[in-house]
């Protein structure tokens, strides 16, 4: 067993392997010292999957809105889903995603509320003494409550949006013409 050390190059990254061998079962070869080979072929695929400027503006509309998506812990695994399914750019949705999870938690409670408000429910008591008094009375009473009010709160998104959805992708369309256009991508 042989341990060169390879230095493989990913756009402006580079990833060291440990041995020669890890880089063949990879299916990674190089010509002209390039990484060329399927797996590179797929990484490229994937990070440029989605490049043009509705793709973008898709995928950056996609991201923003599911990362305010009220069920935590689900956003990844549908923006997954829909790059896969639309071909959309996952890592540009992860990313802003990621950045904007703070405002998925702050913004909670008000599409809890826009949700209660619409469908006429009766508001939540959502106070971290109200939610730790009803776990202690009844834990199962009060995860029923909880997970009402989780679905006051996708309907609250829902209404909320579709419209922000609409005008969000409409305006980032020209952004991401002007910079594919401007930095020649």
């Amino acid at each position: 067993m042989t341990f060169n050390v390879a230095i493989i190059a990913v756009g402006s990254d580079f990833i060291a392997c440990r041995c020669s061998n890890f880089a063949k079962e990879l299916g990674i070869g190089f010509t002209n010292n390039m990484p060329s080979g399927s797996f590179f072929k797929k990484l490229r695929g994937f990070m440029t999957q989605g490049a043009t400027p509705s793709a973008l503006a898709a995928s950056s509309t996609v991201g923003l809105l599911l990362g305010l998506f009220p069920v935590l812990g689900v956003t990844s695994l549908m923006m997954g889903a829909i790059s896969v399914r639309w071909r959309l750019n996952l890592p540009l949705m992860l990313a802003l995603s990621y950045l904007i999870y703070p405002l998925q938690l702050l913004l909670l409670v008000p599409f809890v509320r826009v949700g209660e408000w619409v469908s006429g429910a009766v508001p939540a008591k959502l106070s971290l003494d109200s939610l730790g008094r009803a776990f202690e009375q009844d834990f199962l009473a009060a995860l029923v409550d909880l997970g009402s009010a989780n679905l006051q709160a996708v309907l609250g998104w829902c209404l909320l949006s579709l419209p922000f959805a609409v005008v969000l992708y409409l305006g980032l369309i020209p952004v991401f013409r002007y910079l594919l256009n401007r930095y020649h991508v």
